[in-house]
């Protein structure tokens, strides 16, 4: 049973068979002789641990994905940060699957509906009947369930559906100060950028990546589904319009995508899969932080400390004093 989260832990704390997701477990050879990087995590974060050689040979093996009873020390290392040394690790039994993997805080059937409604503003039946033919049963319940991101944005249950609602949002501004912006491309780019992910990521008790993911990437997969799926009178160049947004929308070469962004729908999905990405980890850094906590730890891909302001849950927007 958990009893302890990541978020609670502190330096020099001791855990007697505590239990935590294994997210990744890198056997290694050092000068020390062998040991294990371990990333162990639960729905309020994740921690690296470390499992020298002589705690390796007397562990029980636990296979990434999988719930591992831990007795360890939290040592508060100067070079690396928090981490565990583990001691012992052994298969956990009698566990509850949400206490490991966090979802998405929004009602899912309700982001659903709310995607279905953007759907429906398609206009070119082109574009509505590939989409119709991406999201069978299947595709659809593993888009509902799916997480966004490893560990940076929305790695969480629901977190890809949430993260395509988002972008969707945004795009409601363009129609009026660009009105030649093709919205029927727009949407459709919007809801299938990502699409690639239900297969590059396996959502369990972990966020893992499994291994066509790691040959392909979500942006290799997504564009060989929509281009399957593409209705056979579908026209060339409004299906390669289509597959430019997914194959784009990382933004820059060194991103991931395989393109730059050359039409206009094509940089605003950019843009916008940036902005929710960035918003989405600041935010969520926020709320992880301790009371009193002025500014949180580096973040790696902000580039930057998060400014935990004072006004961000004691206040709600109107109530402001300026």
């Amino acid at each position: 049973m958990k009893n302890l989260y990541v978020k609670d832990l502190k330096a020099n704390d001791s855990l007697f068979g505590e239990y935590f997701a294994v997210k990744s477990f890198q056997k290694k050879t050092g000068k020390m002789g062998e040991y294990a990087d371990i990333l162990l995590s639960d729905k309020t974060g994740e921690l690296k641990a470390k499992m020298w050689s002589e705690a390796l040979t007397k562990a029980t093996p636990v296979a990434e994905g999988d719930i591992a009873a831990v007795t360890a020390k939290v040592q508060d290392d100067p070079k690396f940060g928090m981490q565990l040394i583990v001691t012992d690790f052994v298969p956990a039994t009698d566990f509850k699957a949400e206490d490991f993997m966090a979802a998405s805080k929004f009602d899912v059937s309700e982001m659903w509906s709310e995607l279905q409604d953007y759907k429906k503003k398609i206009k070119n039946k082109y574009l509505g009947e590939l989409i119709d033919n991406v999201f069978s049963t299947e595709v659809t319940g593993k888009f509902q369930t799916c997480a966004a991101g490893l560990t940076v944005h929305h790695a969480y249950k629901g977190g890809l559906l949430e993260h395509t609602l988002e972008m969707l949002k945004m795009s409601d501004s363009l129609s009026s100060s660009y009105p030649k912006i093709n919205k029927d491309l727009l949407i459709a780019g919007i809801v299938l950028h990502d699409i690639g992910k239900i297969v590059e990521y396996e959502t369990g008790l972990t966020v893992k990546i499994t291994t066509r993911g790691k040959l392909l990437g979500h942006i290799m997969i997504g564009t060989e589904m929509i281009r399957s799926a593409a209705p056979k009178s579908m026209p060339a160049d409004l299906l390669d319009e289509l597959s430019h947004l997914i194959l784009s929308h990382h933004g820059e070469l060194e991103f991931g995508s395989p393109v730059k962004p050359r039409t206009v729908e094509a940089i605003a999905i950019s843009r916008f899969d940036d902005a929710s990405a960035k918003i989405n980890a600041a935010y969520n850094m926020i709320q992880e932080l301790g009371e009193g906590v002025e500014f949180s730890a580096y973040h790696r891909q902000l580039g930057t400390e998060i400014y935990n302001s004072p006004y961000l849950n004691e206040l709600v927007n109107e109530d402001l004093p300026f």
